[in-house]
């Protein structure tokens, strides 16, 4: 009895695979840098909250134009992305000087925010190229430690920013510069990669999900809509619990992923749970409830913004379009420019609190996601988006795993991408494990599609894809 215990421990803690820190291949560390420090050198910048044009708050502002940035690239050609991509990085660049002027030098806050707008136009353009790569080069653990990047980045920001002067100091001037700068060296490292290794997309689309993960993010934006509101507007969000959350939640998120696939569910659904719990906890005026209130929500805020991203990435590259891509630069788009704005006209015009009018939205909207969920379990939560490597990023492999394709193509299979590496590392004689050991999955995971490929093949052994195919060799399925 001891025994199986102490064996159930040890495989409920034992690391996945495919979430190994070693798939994190060290040549792509540009690639893997890029998008955080895209959302983070938005962030640290200095502006003041009180300010106010044409009737709107500057928290409300800043949204305007980073939506704009990323509808550009939802009408931009894939060859053009990285020339595009550092262009808006140096031009993100050349406005520090007139910020850094106009913060010390002029005392005049409309124009020292109408510049930060320009800038923030310029930083929607660099995160929306940045996302594409996020998209199409990176492999899940990559992806999965980029997100908990700014997510920490997000935590320490709450922890410490508010409560020290000296980190608020650093944070408007040389801290924020040298951050911008840094980006710039990590953009220029990413355009030195072959361009044809950066866009590997086609103009398919078909069966990957992306249009739930669409639906998924947009409910997640509203939801966390509510943060800009009940923290600035009310300011009610104390930020030491609230960082204290989001560093729970990395910890929580890689342990869950750790213990089993298919895992995006109970992520959304702690999501969910926590954001809905954390504000009806935050209408109690007390210092108790608003300390675990913001602790709650934050735990609710950073899983829901690590699985969000990370399924749809995980979307984007199985459709293998750059079309989708597009659609999700359109989706950014609407969100930070029509659903704000709409926000913004529905709270300014409530007469009563706030973070009433928070809760029963975010009521509704979680209400409306729990009823939901039994239609798109199969199609969204249902998905392993732990998708390893893939052999297309491995040069041995191109030629065959070509062959492959144009095969299976040929002979309209509807074969999966994962299904078709694995029918070209079975013909090229491969045994399951070996496959599972090359691409950083589980033996598990391998099995799983190898049966689905025979299924689809109408087959029951190795010895008869041998026969189909014409293939000789002595390695044989365990």
């Amino acid at each position: 009895m001891l025994s199986k215990f102490t064996a159930l421990i040890t495989k409920t803690f034992q690391i996945r695979d495919e979430l190994s820190f070693k798939n994190i291949r060290g040549f792509l560390w540009p690639v893997l840098l890029i998008f955080p420090l895209s959302v983070i050198s938005g962030d640290v910048r200095f502006f003041n909250l009180g300010i106010e044009m044409f009737g709107l708050h500057s928290y409300q502002l800043m949204l305007y134009p980073l939506g704009l940035g990323w509808l550009v690239m939802a009408f931009v050609p894939k060859n053009l992305s990285m020339p595009i991509l550092r262009t808006a990085a140096l031009c993100c660049v050349s406005l520090l000087p007139f910020q850094i002027m106009y913060q010390f030098f002029i005392d005049n806050e409309t124009i020292q925010l109408s510049f930060f707008m320009v800038y923030q136009f310029f930083n929607g353009i660099c995160a929306a190229c940045a996302f594409s790569l996020f998209c199409f080069k990176l492999n899940n653990v990559e992806r999965l430690f980029g997100m908990m990047m700014i997510l920490f980045y997000y935590s320490l920001f709450y922890i410490f920013y508010r409560r020290f002067p000296i980190v608020q100091e650093i944070y408007k001037s040389w801290g924020g510069v040298t951050v911008v700068l840094i980006y710039l060296v990590i953009v220029f490292a990413c355009t030195r990669l072959k361009h044809e290794e950066i866009n590997e997309a086609n103009e398919s689309g078909k069966n990957s999900g992306a249009l739930f993960c669409i639906i998924l993010f947009i409910v997640y934006y509203m939801i966390m809509c509510m943060i800009n509101y009940i923290e600035f507007a009310e300011g009610i969000i104390y930020g030491l619990p609230y960082g204290l959350g989001q560093f729970a939640a990395i910890l929580l998120i890689g342990f869950i992923m750790m213990m089993k696939s298919n895992n995006a569910l109970y992520i959304w659904l702690m999501f969910l749970v926590f954001s809905l719990l954390g504000i009806s906890i935050l209408i109690y005026d007390t210092n108790t409830a608003l300390f675990s209130g913001s602790l709650v929500y934050g735990m609710g805020d950073g899983l829901g913004y690590i699985i969000v991203y990370y399924i749809c990435a995980g979307a984007i590259k199985q459709s293998k379009s750059f079309k989708v891509y597009k659609i999700y630069c359109f989706v950014f788009f609407i969100q930070y420019f029509i659903i704000s704005g709409l926000y913004s006209l529905a709270f300014d015009n409530f007469d009563g609190e706030v973070h009433l009018l928070a809760l029963g939205i975010v009521l509704f909207l979680c209400s409306a996601c729990f009823l939901l969920i039994p239609l798109v379990q199969k199609k969204l939560f249902e998905v392993d988006w732990s998708d390893g490597l893939y052999l297309r990023d491995m040069e041995q492999y191109s030629k065959s795993l070509a062959e492959t394709q144009a095969q299976t193509k040929k002979e309209k299979l509807n074969l999966t991408v994962r299904e078709e590496e694995i029918l070209t590392m079975l013909l090229g004689g491969s045994a399951p494990k070996e496959i599972a050991f090359i691409l950083k999955i589980s033996y598990d995971t391998t099995r799983f599609h190898q049966k689905n490929l025979y299924r689809k093949l109408g087959i029951k052994s190795i010895q008869e894809l041998f026969t189909r195919y014409g293939v000789e060799s002595a390695v044989k399925a365990k």
